[in-house]
């Protein structure tokens, strides 16, 4: 079995620099007991001194990477980021990030693929529907680009959500769009057939001359709006004929 590759990152650093420090500490310490023994005691011990808050300014900065900082810019304490067994909590990170780090522990599983890899990193990917919920996946570049390809969100023309079914989506609002266009044809027909016939011809032909300015999506109700004019204005004019025929006879 080959043995893992360490390396040295920035927290691998940081270990090392705790561990370094806690030999000298440890060396430190036992100088400067010898007083009377030794001229250099006093010097040890200030020192010792030094070394302490070095360690614990090392240890601050892992505190920070760990649980970041608060408004004030002081680091967060664990009661403050976690909810119940602060202390256990917070030891059990720090005993991850003090573990040594290789390079196969920067390698992350993808979602897709199931490769695992260092050119995994996590996408933030919109879901496909109309209440659009932002979340995190951890993907190759690769599979990233294929999500993209293969659920592309579409915009509705009609009402701008946001959806893969973006055309179904104009469809559906566009079959109710054509009834109550239909309605409304059915309706004003229905008026205008209490009209005088050459008033009613003029009526009809004032309608389908009036361009009303369609919102996107609408084109096909105002089309099946127009053609239902049309149709009636066609049969108003033959009748209009016929009516002339009959009264020459």
């Amino acid at each position: 079995m080959t043995k893992e590759k360490e390396f040295k990152g920035y927290l691998d650093r940081l270990r090392e620099n705790l561990e370094v420090l806690d030999e000298q500490i440890v060396n430190a310490r036992a100088m400067s007991r010898k007083r009377g023994k030794d001229a250099n005691a006093l010097q040890w011990t200030k020192t010792l001194r030094d070394l302490i808050e070095l360690r614990n300014t090392t240890l601050d900065k892992i505190k920070i990477h760990l649980l970041g900082r608060d408004q004030t810019g002081a680091p967060v304490e664990p009661p403050d980021n976690y909810e119940i067994n602060s202390d256990v909590e917070f030891e059990r990170e720090f005993q991850k990030v003090m573990k040594p780090w290789t390079e196969d522990g920067l390698k992350v599983k993808c979602e897709d693929c199931g490769i695992e890899s260092e050119e995994v990193s996590g996408h933030e990917c919109e879901t496909s529907n109309c209440d659009s919920v932002w979340k995190y996946h951890y993907l190759r570049e690769k599979c990233h680009e294929k999500r993209l390809k293969a659920k592309r969100l579409l915009e509705c023309e009609s009402c701008h959500i946001k959806s893969e079914d973006a055309d179904q989506t104009v469809e559906s609002t566009s079959k109710g769009d054509v009834k109550a266009m239909l309605q409304t044809a059915a309706l004003q027909i229905k008026i205008l057939k209490t009209f005088p016939i050459d008033q009613r011809i003029s009526k009809l032909e004032e309608l389908l001359a009036d361009k009303l300015e369609v919102a996107p999506g609408m084109e096909s109700a105002y089309e099946a709006y127009a053609d239902a004019i049309q149709k009636e204005l066609n049969n108003t004019i033959a009748e209009r004929e016929r009516l002339a025929e009959t009264s020459k006879q």
